[in-house]
């Protein structure tokens, strides 16, 4: 390492959520750590507002003068990160996808989640960014990090999910700095995604290159469709199912407060689950009760439409279900990463939702809009082959995705 970290004691700021950062790793880094313990830590999230902010104040590092910076994430803790981090561990699934608009060397994320790269190696993700094809993700399994594995890398940073307290522990306790993510506004997708991307580029001297572009490219979209969609009379909505986790075994859908809410109100649909709270399971009764006109499932599980269509699903019978019968189930796209939780993508899910939704009331030139924004905001360009892939996600995807229940992560 080039630069000492200093670590800030942790605080509680009201209005963010934060994870605390600690210093150097091993014999290159050189270490004071003042670690929150893991109930301070959750005493502090508990008190956490829903605005995600995310303070900062350049320092000055201790040994050679290095810039550093003092970050305020969404666990409400303050820690001192080396400004311009070169190696940067990204433990929260999502992330590569949303640090590939700020502009920075993807070469500079040195490690991911398996379930990370799964999605990368199935999507459109492989050729962008081949650099992170086959990249470090053996130190991480399910939400149990390798303390030792991740040291290896040598990250000036982690940046992982927030609620997962044990892996705060495990890399702050290495002498690793940690800042922690989590979802904003109740589960508004594009709040959240402004919150994650200017977290990454206040560690930045350039700043989070496209973030203020993309966001309000996004909230463009956002008012635009509610335009529409505030003109629907509510009996003329569909009601949709969210199927965020399925097996023969499972049946977990997105319920209020989570992403697939936020993307069925969005896109002018009524969430069926919007009862209940998170991602529960339910089983086929329940489902049939509810009977939805359109079915949405995720990339997080490798069921795809066909099989709601054959009823190929052991000690499941869905074809009485509306949706079904009428074949409206649709499998969510896979562009940058997965489509239901914040991606560098979230402002084409808005379209698409809106389109499957209410295809009577939109009717955008979609596959251009997708080649329009990839050009525009990752400066690459699409072929039509590609664009189909997006479209038509691979359910290997799926690989590596299931937390064993812990939804946040996604």
């Amino acid at each position: 390492m080039k630069r000492s970290l200093t670590i800030a004691a942790p605080v509680c700021v009201a209005g963010c959520a934060l994870m605390a950062m600690l210093s150097s790793c091993g014999a290159a880094k050189s270490s004071s750590p003042q670690t929150a313990s893991a109930t301070e830590a959750m005493s502090q999230t508990a008190q956490t507002s829903e605005s995600g902010a995310a303070d900062t104040k350049e320092t000055t590092g201790s040994n050679d003068g290095a810039a550093t910076v003092e970050i305020t994430d969404q666990n409400n803790m303050t820690a001192t990160v080396e400004k311009n981090p070169d190696r940067v561990v990204l433990t929260a699934l999502p992330l590569p996808s949303i640090y590939a608009l700020t502009g920075q060397d993807i070469s500079n994320i040195v490690g991911i989640h398996p379930g990370a790269a799964s999605a990368i190696e199935n999507s459109v993700m492989a050729s962008m960014y081949p650099a992170l094809v086959g990249i470090a993700d053996n130190f991480i399994d399910g939400q149990n990090i390798n303390i030792e594995e991740l040291m290896a890398l040598n990250p000036d940073v982690v940046m992982y999910w927030a609620d997962f307290l044990e892996q705060y522990k495990a890399i702050t306790g290495a002498g690793i700095p940690a800042v922690g993510v989590k979802t904003q506004g109740s589960g508004d997708v594009l709040t959240t995604l402004e919150s994650w991307l200017k977290i990454m580029g206040k560690m930045y001297d350039s700043g989070s290159g496209n973030v203020d572009e993309v966001i309000a490219y996004g909230r463009e979209m956002e008012d635009k469709i509610n335009k529409v969609t505030a003109t629907i009379p509510e009996d003329k909505k569909p009601k949709v199912l969210y199927l965020y986790n399925h097996s023969a075994d499972k049946i977990s859908v997105s319920g209020a407060n989570f992403y697939g809410d936020y993307w069925i109100h969005a896109g002018g649909g009524i969430n069926v689950a919007g009862g209940l709270d998170g991602t529960p399971e339910v089983n086929m009764e329940q489902i049939y009760e509810w009977d939805p006109d359109i079915i949405v499932i995720t990339t997080f599980t490798g069921t795809m439409p066909e099989d709601l269509y054959n009823n190929t699903i052991d000690g499941q019978d869905w074809s009485t279900v509306s949706a079904v019968k009428n074949h409206k189930v649709y499998k969510e796209p896979l562009g940058v990463y997965r489509w239901f939780p914040p991606s560098g993508d979230a402002p084409l899910a808005l379209e698409w939702m809106a389109m499957i939704f209410n295809p009577d009331y939109f009717h955008f030139d979609f596959k251009q809009d997708i080649k329009d924004y990839y050009k525009r905001f990752y400066n690459y360009t699409l072929t039509d082959d590609q664009v189909e892939g997006i479209l038509t996600a691979n359910p290997d995807a799926a690989k590596g995705a299931n937390f064993g229940g812990q939804s946040g992560n996604k």
